[in-house]
């Protein structure tokens, strides 16, 4: 009988060995934030990049779009107002609106190569949407070049040898990882994308991410 015993202790302890109890796998930090206040969504499992203590909001817009016109002149200043030192803001250009949202897009990529992006940005949606100009028209886009200092007939020989392409497509690459099929569309630290743009949403959610921010460090 002892033997017995013996043989069967013996044969659990090897099917232990053999086959260890499994761990409980860890609670990812996404699990974390599911708690967070406000309309978002997820489009990574974890922040994109190293982790500081600023936000880094992407926008996402289309210079042929009323809404991201909206965005650039009412949402973002009134942001970089509340948050002064705790934003850090990148702005993306992806043609959705229209075929020739093309044009402006690949020329305020050629301006962000000459350290005129915050320029061609502003001269693009105020020449659309203030004097109704189409800036998707190549006489349209001289005009904005002219205003910021670029010599028109370099830009559009530019646009015409493909110049701004390469930078366009890797911004539409980075777009379709987020799963962006609209603008403007804002994404927080590359991983969590805004559903409600209204003021007030989104500083619920930077608010509280900031203050996990600072538990975290």
């Amino acid at each position: 009988m002892a033997l017995r015993i013996f043989s069967f202790l013996l044969s659990f302890f090897l099917v232990c060995l053999a086959f260890p109890p499994q761990s409980r796998p860890k609670t990812d930090l996404m699990d974390q934030y599911l708690s967070l206040s406000g309309a978002f969504s997820f489009v990574r499992r974890a922040p994109e990049g190293t982790v500081s203590k600023k936000i880094v909001l992407t926008v996402f817009e289309d210079f042929l779009c009323p809404h991201c016109y909206d965005v650039f002149s009412n949402l973002i200043p009134a942001l970089k107002q509340k948050y002064p030192n705790q934003l850090d803001i990148h702005f993306r250009a992806v043609p959705l609106v229209h075929a020739s949202s093309q044009i402006p897009a690949r020329a305020y990529a050629i301006s962000h190569e000459l350290g005129l992006s915050e320029e061609m940005q502003r001269a693009l949606f105020q020449a659309r949407f203030e004097e109704d100009i189409d800036t998707g028209s190549r006489d349209g886009i001289a005009l904005v070049a002219h205003r910021i200092g670029l010599d028109p007939e370099s830009l559009l020989s530019q646009l015409d040898a493909d110049g701004g392409k390469a930078e366009l497509e890797a911004t539409v690459a980075l777009g379709n990882s987020y799963h962006i099929e609209s603008v403007p569309t804002l994404i927080i630290d590359g991983w969590i994308r805004v559903q409600d743009l209204s003021p007030q949403n989104i500083e619920t959610i930077i608010d509280e991410l900031l203050e996990r921010k600072q538990v975290d460090q």
